[in-house]
């Protein structure tokens, strides 16, 4: 039984995402998304949900007071069950990781997944969905039996306008220029575990729980 929470960082298209449930499926960990926070808080009309909804929808940022309540809200209700945890969207800035380093109670580890950015590319870039069901395919890694062409209903693939290469270079500045300093204040105090994670997710899920 694990008996420590972990922080995980990492890149879009690094499979931190992924990772970490293969970890909840294989540990006591339970994976803790924020945005499946927010959702669920939005979902259920609460007085902080509706405050998340405000600004998702005028499209500015969610307060740090507004997103720390929700997250201590979560983890406090799995501490008092006796369970442990997968942070996975949080900490994001300096300031919420102060936040999260005052709540005595906790323990964690942070794990950063590093992969080069043209790895992230390939992996981002080379994604498929159905234009119907939503089914998802790669053309490397996942690809359809027929090109283009979705296995379960036979309706056209597309390619998430998030998935174009321009974009994601530019997804990837933008999570180095707002990260950067996070992932230096971990360094600094010796609390940052880095792992490549080139290899499959089981493989990395593996390197992650041998260092912990």
């Amino acid at each position: 039984m694990i008996k420590t929470n972990l922080i995980f960082m990492g890149e879009p298209g690094a499979g931190k995402g992924t990772v970490a449930g293969i970890i909840a499926q294989e540990t006591n960990l339970i994976h803790l998304s924020t945005g499946n926070i927010f959702r669920n808080e939005i979902k259920n009309k609460t007085e902080l949900g509706k405050k998340v909804e405000f600004y998702v929808h005028s499209g500015g940022y969610v307060p740090d007071e507004v997103t720390n309540e929700i997250v201590l809200n979560a983890i406090t209700k799995l501490k008092n069950e006796g369970k442990y945890f997968i942070l996975d969207g949080f900490p994001r800035t300096i300031a919420q990781a102060e936040f999260l380093r005052n709540q005595k109670d906790f323990d964690f580890k942070t794990i950063q997944l590093t992969v080069p950015h043209e790895v992230i590319i390939e992996r981002l870039s080379g994604r498929r969905m159905c234009s119907q069901c939503g089914a998802g395919y790669h053309v490397k890694f996942q690809p359809s039996k027929i090109e283009g062409v979705c296995d379960i209903d036979g309706s056209s693939l597309i390619t998430r306008e998030d998935d174009n290469p321009e974009k994601i270079k530019n997804r990837l500045k933008i999570y180095q220029e707002q990260t950067q300093p996070l992932l230096k204040y971990y360094e600094e105090k010796d609390e940052l575990i880095s792992i490549v994670a080139l290899e499959d997710p089981n493989t990395v899920a593996k390197k992650v729980l041998e260092k912990i």
